[in-house]
């Protein structure tokens, strides 16, 4: 499950191209190549207890995902870098320790419409905030249900693009069914979930599909991965089919925002014994320990 943003409880402030405004101040013109074609990337950051969780893995691959799409101007990475201060300035305004933080940035105005870049364009680079509730770092892994989709996104998974049709699509047909989310396959081949990476344990062995540009390789996925190594639990980073899901013992979603969310059904269909199981809650115990150590929040349980 998502841990969805709440609302504020003051009129916001965005940062949009060097300037902090107001909400109707934040437009943006109707030739914004974001808007037009979605040329653009973004990044999204969890704030514990005012400190952003893994801020420099977001960083860099938001440097990663914009080379991906071609912007490779100096100084529109040069913009990116003042993230870290913009960010720090907006949950100062709003008085937040517990946040989201989103970072995005397009290739900028294109007059007229044109399929053609522009070189020297000047982009479009924006940030926002948004409370969230606080975790409770010794609390079990939240649980949820699932559904199969066919994975019908683009090739260059890798780039965090704002093309989110498909993730979006499919997410929505999850909730519509009665589920929490979606995962996704491809030619047979599990994938992801919509906006989380997805790990199944079979054995004691961890497997996930392998960061081959066909998945987002999600830092949270990079910090369960290096964590894993440390509890001396196996991980299989390999293509894997939909009769994998048929007999695994467990599943999860691994995000931002899901942290470590067990999958206990796929399409009615219960995950190993229909619970949590114990790789599950060792990742999820070693997830919210480091975020405490990271963030400085009393220790995790477990």
């Amino acid at each position: 499950m998502v841990q969805e943003a709440l609302t504020l409880d003051r009129e916001p402030t965005f940062y949009l191209n060097g300037s902090y405004v107001t909400r109707a101040e934040a437009v943006l013109p109707v030739e914004e190549r974001g808007g037009l074609f979605g040329e653009g990337v973004y990044e999204v950051v969890r704030v514990y207890n005012g400190v952003g969780y893994e801020l420099e893995g977001h960083l860099e691959r938001m440097h990663q995902s914009l080379r991906g799409i071609g912007v490779v101007d100096e100084g529109v990475h040069a913009e990116v870098e003042k993230l870290r201060g913009v960010s720090a300035e907006l949950l100062r305004v709003h008085g937040l320790s517990e946040a989201l933080v989103y970072w995005q940035v397009t290739r900028g105005v294109s007059r007229p419409r044109s399929f053609v870049f522009k070189a020297g364009n000047p982009a479009t680079v924006m940030a926002m905030v948004y409370p969230v509730q606080a975790i409770d770092p010794a609390a079990a892994p939240v649980e949820t249900t699932a559904m199969l989709a066919v994975d019908e996104r683009w090739a260059n998974c890798w780039i965090k693009s704002t093309m989110l049709l498909p993730n979006n699509l499919a997410y929505n047909r999850a909730l519509e069914a009665g589920y929490g989310a979606a995962v996704m396959h491809r030619d047979g081949v599990v994938t992801e979930a919509t906006s989380a990476n997805f790990f199944v344990v079979k054995d004691g062995v961890l497997w996930t599909h392998p960061d081959n540009g066909r998945i987002l390789n999600g830092i949270t996925r990079q910090v369960l991965i290096r964590l894993a190594g440390g509890l001396g639990i196996e991980v299989r980073e390999s293509l894997y089919g939909l009769d994998v899901l048929a007999v695994a013992d467990e599943a999860f979603l691994a995000g931002t925002t899901t942290h470590v969310t067990a999958v206990t059904a796929i399409d009615g269909r219960a995950v190993g014994d229909g619970g949590v199981g114990p790789v599950s809650r060792r990742l999820h115990g070693a997830l919210m320990g480091d975020v405490a150590a990271v963030c400085g929040m009393a220790s995790a349980v477990g």
